[in-house]
């Protein structure tokens, strides 16, 4: 009777120590999905590109784009002055459409497609340092469309003979309240080290099964353990990347860049976060059908 006692919390220090690692293992496993993830589509330019790409060539992105830029030039304070003469006005709104349609033929033109991908990579440049040596990333986000703005300056004049002053704007836009510089600067950091993490976190699942005498027990809160904390991670960068696009409104440009691209990441991390908590499910039900293997098994004995 007496040799029971002492091993109880012996157990039970096992059993908080199988779980402890089962959580860490969820959570390095949700880490290094979203570092991987990160690098491959966000901190990668090729990556970034590659990803977001399909938004840029969008013809009905490059044409609202266009709109837009002339809209925050002098054809904004055009569109916006209604006399109240129908001839006036119809005129005025005409000249606009025209420009708009002249400078978006020009520019959605497959040759042109380069332009449009420019401005991405001047996003990206001016945004991410390519290494945690290579300096530090702006304190706040940076939409930089100045690629554009010479092209469709030029391409309207030459169709409606009147210049809408976009080249001589900043169209550098410095998005503030993001504070983006900071997470920018940590996970450029941080992604060095994602190839650890796949080998801590088998060593962490190991460690948990080995620990408690209920292994699959343990195998299948590690799998658990990856679908929340996967979960958690997903809704915090969805709630991050909501954040970003509510601060860019600041700037109808930037607005509308910022707002396509980030559904675009949105979608991809999604997808991805997605198949990891399928792998994590996976990874669970072999621990849940182990244990109950054992259990009917130890049963029949």
């Amino acid at each position: 009777m007496s040799s029971s006692v002492p091993s109880r919390p012996a157990a039970l220090v096992r059993t908080l120590v199988a779980a402890l690692c089962a959580v860490l293992a969820g959570a390095g496993f949700a880490l290094w999905l979203g570092l991987s993830w990160l690098q491959d589509h966000v901190l990668s330019p090729s990556g970034f590109q590659d990803t977001a790409a399909s938004v840029v060539i969008e013809p009905a992105f490059q044409k609202e784009l266009v709109g837009t830029m002339l809209d925050r030039a002098t054809f904004g304070a055009l569109a916006d002055a209604h006399t109240g003469i129908g001839p006036v006005d119809d005129a005025v709104e005409r000249a606009r459409q025209s420009a708009v349609d002249g400078a978006t033929s020009w520019l959605t033109a497959p040759e042109r497609q380069t332009a449009w991908i420019k401005i991405l990579n001047d996003t990206h440049d001016a945004n991410i340092p390519l290494t945690a040596t290579a300096g530090h990333a702006p304190d706040d986000l940076v939409v930089d469309v100045t690629a554009l703005g010479s092209a469709v300056d030029q391409q309207v004049e030459d169709t409606v003979g009147v210049s809408p002053g976009i080249a001589r704007q900043d169209l550098t836009v410095t998005v503030p309240g993001v504070h983006s510089g900071g997470v920018v600067d940590a996970l450029v950091w941080l992604v060095q080290w994602r190839y650890v993490l796949p080998w801590l976190v088998g060593a962490l699942v190991l460690l948990a099964v080995t620990t408690t005498p209920r292994r699959w027990h343990a195998l299948a809160g590690s799998g658990l353990a990856g679908i929340l904390c996967t979960g958690v991670v997903l809704a915090v960068a969805v709630s991050a990347a909501q954040t970003v696009v509510d601060a860019s409104a600041v700037d109808p440009v930037a607005h509308l860049v910022v707002e396509r691209v980030v559904s675009v990441l949105r979608e991809s991390f999604v997808a991805s976060s997605v198949t990891g908590m399928i792998w994590a499910g996976v990874v669970a039900l072999v621990g849940v059908a182990g244990a109950v293997v054992r259990v009917r098994a130890v049963t029949y004995h």
